[in-house]
């Protein structure tokens, strides 16, 4: 009589051992997968290309998905055979042609040079006295989203291009005459941190005359009671020889006239 109970007992306990065992695999296919998913969010994060991305979310297909596009592009190709060798990758997962738009989009907005504009007044640091025609210049500056938070898009590299402008100084001391500058123009672009942004020396943005050349003009003709001074390469005000009949001087807001010549006030 006790041996039917006693089989009944030991199929009991054997099937809540069996149920403990399952709930500890459980639980650690739970960790595991919880542990993948972790790594697998930062890697997309950092994700710096549509392939990249595609090759962590499908790591299987990714291939299938840059040979699909290559088959596309190509004009003679049959479409039956193209269709059929990419069905898998395009039933399962995504539309070739949104992937090549959101491909494309992501492509426009990298981290490098740039073409834009930069205020040449604010690039030189000039005084406030002078001002540039044209104001602006069109150079290359690093631009861009950085695929992480902490990164920022920086130049790398930089060459300095040459700009002719015309260089307006006020009062009006002589005719706008076209000045040569040096402005930075980025070659390389990088997304760094903070602590990386370091290895790279700071480079200046611009140049006026350089040390090397000095003023590029040596004599300048000057109006009357001006000359020219090649270390500040602009007109000053002749001292020794400042006129007696500084009564004759008509007043305007800006500037006055003395026979017929344009000069600044005093």
């Amino acid at each position: 009589m006790y041996k039917p109970w006693a089989t009944v007992n030991i199929f009991i306990v054997s099937f809540l051992h069996l149920l403990q065992g399952s709930d500890y695999e459980n639980g650690s296919v739970k960790r595991t997968s919880l542990s993948a998913l972790e790594r697998s969010e930062q890697q997309i994060r950092r994700a710096s290309s549509l392939e990249e991305l595609l090759r962590i979310t499908h790591s299987e297909d990714w291939k299938l998905w840059k040979c699909r596009l290559k088959l596309k592009s190509l004009a003679n190709l049959d479409s039956r055979s193209a269709s059929h060798r990419s069905t898998r990758f395009a039933a399962a997962f995504y539309d070739i042609d949104t992937l090549k738009v959101i491909d494309e989009e992501w492509q426009k907005t990298q981290c490098v040079p740039r073409e834009t504009c930069v205020e040449v007044a604010k690039e030189l640091g000039t005084t406030t006295n002078k001002f540039f025609k044209p104001p602006c210049v069109n150079v290359f500056r690093c631009g861009g989203c950085c695929n992480e938070e902490s990164l920022s898009c920086m130049n790398t590299s930089t060459t300095y291009v040459s700009k002719t402008l015309f260089e307006i100084s006020v009062p009006l001391t002589s005719v706008p005459e076209p000045v040569p500058i040096k402005i930075a123009n980025h070659t390389g672009c990088k997304c760094l941190s903070n602590t990386q942004r370091h290895q790279y020396s700071i480079i200046r943005r611009s140049i006026q005359y350089p040390e090397e050349d000095g003023c590029p003009f040596t004599n300048k003709l000057c109006h009357n009671g001006w000359i020219w001074d090649s270390d500040k390469c602009e007109c000053v005000v002749d001292v020794q020889n400042l006129p007696e009949n500084k009564h004759l001087y008509v007043l305007i807001p800006i500037s006055c006239f003395l026979f017929g010549h344009l000069l600044p006030l005093y």
